[in-house]
């Protein structure tokens, strides 16, 4: 009699690079031993659980049901015409989005989904929580590097998704999200390309490898280190203590690091000391900082200039104090256009 392992073993080998909906599936295995069987393949990452829907009564699924997609030793997709181009973003220069979606279910307002949502991208927040890898992403930039590359001081991954997204059913970064995002950043180190990467995951220790050059800059976003904040605003993303740790191993490899303090929230959102924020990541190279937008309770807040104009001194202060150079953001007291080259410096 087969073991679930024999199954799965079996499933792999029939449909290998290929996808199949749950309920064909079921056709051909008892439901048991198939659920069985995909749980295995899915904790050694041999296959993705495309989840339909990604949550059920507002909690994140980690059961199966016959209208999630299985695929084996792939992963869900779209194509792109182009992927460089140089960003809006004000301490931005060219950037890379080569994922489309999100898993980490933020809600700010997430701008990304916003977007794209309104261009026809994605239909809803339950659709954008079900990210798609560019395929062609590597052959873009095999074509797009040579054409860019005297134009470009460095590239930011991303803007509009996370490179190193977190797998929140399995407690771990998506495989082939950051086996991608890898390639991609030692594709562009190989052109003599920097790269700075912003994440609310964690990041690898493999980074620390010489194939990456040590000029990359990594940060990470932190806006709160309130475990409540987080499960509403942050739902499935790491808690912040971890992508902290993450973080300073790659300062303590000799690799440059950065911190996001961005949308920051106001006291009506949640009461927090920003002095322990900023000591949390005092080890950082760079700091950003930005203002909660798009967001109608942050607006309701009485005296929301002076409390960000004094946030916005705290950080100067603190960042001034460490040597550590600063950016704060447009639409934020205290923006300065002098510190939008924040990453240029060094390119």
């Amino acid at each position: 009699m087969d073991t679930p392992k024999d199954v799965a073993e079996k499933l792999q080998k029939r449909y290998q690079g290929g996808s199949v909906r749950v309920s064909i599936l079921l056709d051909e295995v008892d439901s048991t031993m198939l659920f069985d069987a995909l749980r295995i393949l899915e904790l050694h990452a041999k296959i993705y659980i495309q989840r339909i829907p990604v949550l059920q009564e507002r909690k994140l699924r980690t059961d199966l049901q016959s209208s999630d997609f299985v695929y084996f030793d792939s992963f869900p997709s779209i194509r792109r015409r182009t992927l460089l181009y140089r960003t809006a973003v004000e301490y931005g220069d060219f950037t890379i989005n080569h994922v489309l979606g999100c898993a980490h279910g933020c809600t700010y307002p997430c701008y990304a989904m916003n977007i794209s949502k309104r261009y026809g991208r994605v239909e809803n927040y339950d659709d954008w929580m079900r990210p798609r890898l560019v395929e062609n992403a590597l052959d873009l930039l095999r074509t797009e590097i040579p054409k860019y590359q005297s134009e470009m001081g460095f590239v930011h991954l991303s803007f509009m998704t996370d490179p190193f997204m977190y797998d929140p059913v399995n407690s771990r970064n998506n495989p082939w999200i950051e086996n991608r995002t890898l390639k991609i950043i030692r594709k562009l180190n190989s052109h003599g390309i920097k790269c700075t990467v912003l994440t609310k995951s964690k990041y690898p220790v493999v980074l620390t490898e010489q194939e990456y050059s040590k000029e990359n800059e990594y940060g990470i976003t932190l806006v709160s280190l309130d475990t409540e904040f987080h499960s509403k605003y942050e739902p499935f993303s790491p808690p912040a203590s971890e992508r902290i740790d993450a973080l300073r191993a790659l300062h303590e490899a000799g690799l440059r690091t950065w911190a996001s303090l961005e949308p920051f929230p106001t006291p009506n959102i949640v009461q927090q000391n920003l002095q322990e924020i900023l000591d949390s990541v005092g080890f950082v190279d760079k700091i950003v900082f930005g203002k909660w937008n798009y967001s109608s309770l942050v607006n309701e807040f009485i005296n929301l200039e002076a409390f960000y104009t004094d946030c916005s001194d705290e950080v100067i202060g603190f960042a001034k104090s460490k040597g550590i150079p600063y950016h704060i953001k447009k639409k934020t007291p205290r923006n300065t256009k002098e510190t939008q080259s924040l990453f240029h410096e060094l390119a």
